[in-house]
């Protein structure tokens, strides 16, 4: 892992927000191509080495759809060894779904049921290159720690979803539950890495409680952490806090220490309820 990169606020929010809008409109396609299922728990992305793509969609040749922020492109692939990609940089939203749905009838003869209209049509997508290459460090690296969390929770303590890239809220996470029911509400932690929003504008850390404990301040606070309870309640660790660490060991460390001492603490306020 490489060091996650110091951000300049201002411009990593423009960079989010441009890539964000990127990847609501692969979500969109994906929602149009796949068969709809509860709670919409088929719409997910996954973040790859080199961006974000949708799983591959086997009743389409395994169609995948993703977006590359090396080259700043959407990219359609299968498994007919069709590619084709379309530059994202600008272009408005419209613009771009105009483009890529007439490359996927064109290339893949595949026309989802999506429209141009549906997106921005006024705002031109510009994605600095040194800027997209931060965020893609950021998200590999918060993935990678995340996902090597998730595959070391045992099979048999609860039960854990798969990691997902959710388009909407932007933020990669998955679920752990602990197979109870309180008041007839499922008992799960979320645990994830949001991109940044209008509450903390850089990537943070988070752990969400569900349903709500009555105390947190008996919850053991991981280093660099904080209790949070405005909106949702749970823990979160900054990205500043991340980037206080000089090496990608020590942030490596920070982030995984947050996981574990999280994770068993929220177990344990669960287990007093």
């Amino acid at each position: 892992m490489q060091n996650f990169p110091l951000l300049q606020e201002q411009q990593y929010v423009k960079t989010r927000r441009r890539i964000h809008s990127v990847a609501k409109l692969v979500g969109r396609l994906r929602e149009a191509l796949v068969q709809p299922i509860a709670k919409n728990d088929n719409l997910w992305l996954s973040i790859v080495s080199k961006g974000f793509s949708t799983p591959p969609m086997n009743a389409i040749n395994e169609l995948e759809i993703g977006f590359n922020a090396e080259i700043l492109a959407v990219e359609i692939a299968d498994n007919k060894n069709r590619y084709a990609s379309v530059t994202v940089t600008g272009k408005t939203l419209s613009e771009l779904c105009t483009e890529v749905l007439d490359v996927m009838k064109a290339d893949f003869d595949i026309t989802p049921n999506v429209t141009a209209g549906e997106f921005d049509s006024e705002r031109k997508i510009e994605i600095h290159p040194e800027s997209a290459q931060e965020f893609l460090q950021q998200s590999v690296n918060f993935s990678e720690i995340l996902n090597a969390f998730q595959k070391g929770i045992p099979f048999n303590d609860g039960i854990k979803s798969q990691v997902c890239l959710w388009p909407h809220h932007f933020d990669n996470a998955f679920k752990w539950f602990s197979g109870r029911k309180i008041d007839e509400i499922d008992e799960f932690m979320g645990i994830g890495v949001s991109n940044g929003d209008e509450m903390y504008e850089l990537p943070y850390v988070y752990m969400t409680i569900y349903p709500e404990l009555r105390k947190m301040n008996t919850l053991e606070l991981p280093e660099g952490a904080h209790l949070h309870d405005s909106g949702w309640q749970g823990l979160l660790l900054t990205y500043e806090a991340i980037t206080e660490k000089k090496t990608a060991e020590e942030q490596s460390a920070l982030v995984n220490n947050f996981l574990d001492v999280g994770f068993k603490g929220i177990k344990r306020g669960f287990s007093k309820r």
